[in-house]
């Protein structure tokens, strides 16, 4: 699935047929290039097929337009899971294994540290992610999720789970507030 957020700015520029090239690049999932099924036949794809049968706008090669990403759709492709499982993972190991706290400290805030790194550079090269304000958000996400769940912000002397119960919802909001422009065509 092609993780760049499609806008209503990105489906007008479909139907139009122009292709912005993050989404020629790994299409999204919405494509299906398989010719039209009989309806009231059953498999993978066969819903955008029988969209097609039954009139739905199509794009170039018959491929159904897809619709604008709805909220939920939206925070998916905002937080990289694949990043997140990495990060629990590693997380996990050092707080199984470092007993000091303030060496536990260090190893969680450099591994926080890494990981802002890579989940910039994973939704930039990887999910081939094209706006610069979705790869923002999605830093900003990860950091949000980390403090959530407390990481190195829990080793700190100001911190309070409940902060996290305030910041997580918030961030839920303001990121399906964030204005998008349209894709480079």
């Amino acid at each position: 699935m092609n993780r760049n957020v499609v806008t209503a700015a990105d489906v007008r520029n479909l139907q139009s047929g122009l292709i912005p090239s993050a989404l020629s690049v790994a299409p999204p999932s919405w494509t299906d290039a398989v010719a039209p099924a009989p309806v009231g036949t059953t498999g993978p794809g066969v819903a955008a097929r029988v969209a097609v049968l039954a009139g739905a706008p199509t794009g170039p090669g018959g491929v159904p337009i897809p619709t604008e990403d709805d909220y939920l759709t939206k925070l998916i492709k905002f937080v990289p899971l694949e990043v997140l499982g990495a990060y629990l993972a590693i997380a996990g190991t050092i707080t199984s294994n470092v007993s000091n706290k303030s060496d536990l400290a260090a190893w969680l805030g450099y591994t926080v540290i890494g990981f802002v790194i890579i989940t910039a550079l994973y939704d930039w090269r990887v999910l081939k992610i094209a706006r610069i304000t979705q790869i923002v958000v999605s830093v900003v996400g990860f950091g949000v999720y980390v403090f959530s769940i407390g990481g190195w912000f829990g080793t700190t002397s100001w911190y309070h789970a409940w902060y996290a119960a305030i910041a997580l919802p918030l961030f839920g909001l303001v990121a399906a507030i964030v204005p998008l422009k349209p894709l480079n065509v």
